[in-house]
């Protein structure tokens, strides 16, 4: 009886984990989402001059800076191109998260900005949404844990069954 009590209590604590992944999916989109707006802000501008001098081509700046003679250009070579990086990979980012919810927690788990990612836990604020999405996840953690508990309850009841049993064989011997 004990024993379906703490089953039960694996499963409630599953369930509050599962719920909460859509929630920090959110976030992160979120975060994403502001990291960008503010990418974009010294991006347009850059943009914008490279739209005015080199027919919006951006390398075409870079290379510019990079071959000018005045060093405070050929410094600034390197931010502009880190600027035009991170506004590539935050919306190649936003586009993985456009797609449906199972491709998104895969993304999230395996490919994303790590940095993001860790500073999004960081930051992270805990509620229960009841969402399609949270139920789903709630659900399956809850379905996982119980089963990798029972598995390994099972596992350990095998192992001490055949260490009984041959505890108290009787020894032959030759």
């Amino acid at each position: 009886m004990l024993h379906r009590y703490f089953v039960l209590a694996i499963a409630l604590v599953a369930v509050l984990i599962g719920v909460q992944v859509p929630n920090f999916i959110t976030q992160y989109q979120q975060r994403l989402d502001s990291q960008l707006t503010e990418a974009m802000v010294y991006y347009k501008e850059y943009q914008q001059i490279a739209d005015k001098y080199l027919n919006g081509d951006m390398n075409a700046l870079i290379q510019m800076h990079e071959e000018s003679d005045n060093p405070v250009f050929k410094d600034e070579a390197v931010p502009i191109r880190e600027l035009i990086q991170r506004v590539d990979l935050y919306r190649h980012e936003q586009q993985q998260l456009q797609q449906g919810y199972l491709k998104q927690l895969w993304f999230v788990a395996t490919e994303a900005n790590r940095e993001m990612v860790d500073n999004t836990w960081r930051a992270y604020s805990f509620n229960v949404p009841l969402t399609r999405q949270a139920v789903f996840s709630g659900v399956i953690a809850a379905l996982l844990a119980v089963f990798i508990f029972d598995g390994c309850i099972g596992g350990c009841k095998l192992v001490y069954r055949r260490w009984q049993r041959k505890r108290h064989q009787p020894q032959r011997h030759a």
